[in-house]
């Protein structure tokens, strides 16, 4: 099929490589940060010496003391996580295209993860033998990747309302990578007869995959990020 044209007046997506189990335990200890615990952090901190450093490389003098950082939670889950290039910018994944087709999806909030998770179904023909816990898997892990980090998922909103307009939706670990990946190349999800775009859950999927297929050959976890 032609490629879907793109939307222009909706938000920009951003599946950037991430350190999705770095990612976990951040998000875990700014959690409780503020929740009034203030261990979990300084510990996580001071057991990870790769964080500590990217951190003090990034300006911060007391990165031990959450309260001595002077970021917002997005703005600290962002930049203590994303993998570098070598030239020390985010390192992309796929080609340029791909990313600008997965960027701005001609549907709804231009979310082309939230397409894809709207208008697939289970393949009856599969999932009614043994294939019903795969297409539940792919649910669950596009769930994390796309609301994980919202404030219905964690009571709050702090990863939603960053500096510049960063928000994060969620992230998945390298190892969630490879499973996401492998079960969508199986034949236990098909699209719904009632989609709006003709041909768009396979468009969707398409584009999704290459950047999946970018960050397994990477090694690297995921994580979806918005911004106008």
């Amino acid at each position: 099929m032609d490629e879907l044209p793109l939307a222009s007046t909706t938000p920009f997506y951003t599946l950037d490589a991430c350190n999705g189990d770095l990612a976990e335990r951040i998000v875990l200890a700014l959690h409780d940060e503020n929740s009034g615990i203030h261990d979990t952090w300084k510990n996580l901190v001071e057991s990870d010496s790769s964080l500590n450093q990217r951190l003090i490389s990034q300006g911060i003098d007391k990165p031990k003391t959450r309260s001595e950082i002077d970021w917002d939670d997005s703005t600290l889950l962002f930049t203590s996580t994303i993998e570098l290039s070598k030239d020390g910018r985010p390192l992309p994944l796929g080609e340029f295209l791909t990313r600008e087709r997965f960027g701005r999806f001609p549907w709804n909030d231009g979310s082309l993860l939230g397409y894809f998770l709207t208008y697939i179904r289970p393949n009856r023909a599969l999932t009614e033998n043994d294939g019903g816990d795969i297409y539940d898997t792919i649910v669950s892990l596009l769930t994390k990747l796309t609301s994980n980090c919202s404030d219905q998922h964690l009571g709050h909103s702090d990863f939603e309302e960053g500096f510049g307009g960063l928000s994060i939706k969620g992230f998945l670990t390298s190892e969630e990578v490879k499973l996401l990946r492998r079960n969508l190349s199986s034949r236990t999800w098909t699209a719904s007869y009632d989609e709006p775009l003709d041909g768009g859950v396979a468009d969707a999927a398409k584009h999704f995959m290459t950047l999946l297929k970018a960050a397994e050959r990477r090694n690297v976890g995921v994580m979806l990020r918005i911004h106008s």
